[in-house]
């Protein structure tokens, strides 16, 4: 395994492991005379985008060129 692929598959692992907690966090009842602190939906969905990144990042890894060059509609 090459030391790329390792990384990738390790980033993913801690993206999709904090989206996962982060959800868990966001679906806390808490009370509503104090404001949350840390914005977990947000960080969830920042966290699913590292994932979507990651995966995008391993298909380039597996050969399959990405990219607007290599679209079939041209943009």
């Amino acid at each position: 395994m090459s030391l790329d692929l390792i990384i990738t598959l390790l980033a993913m692992a801690a993206c999709l492991g904090l989206a996962v907690f982060a959800n868990y966090k966001a679906a806390q009842p808490w009370d509503d005379m104090k404001p949350k602190k840390v914005p977990w939906k947000f960080i969830m969905i920042m966290a699913g985008f590292g994932v979507f990144l990651a995966v995008v990042h391993l298909v380039n890894l597996a050969g399959i060129e990405t990219g607007p060059e290599n679209s079939p509609f041209g943009f």
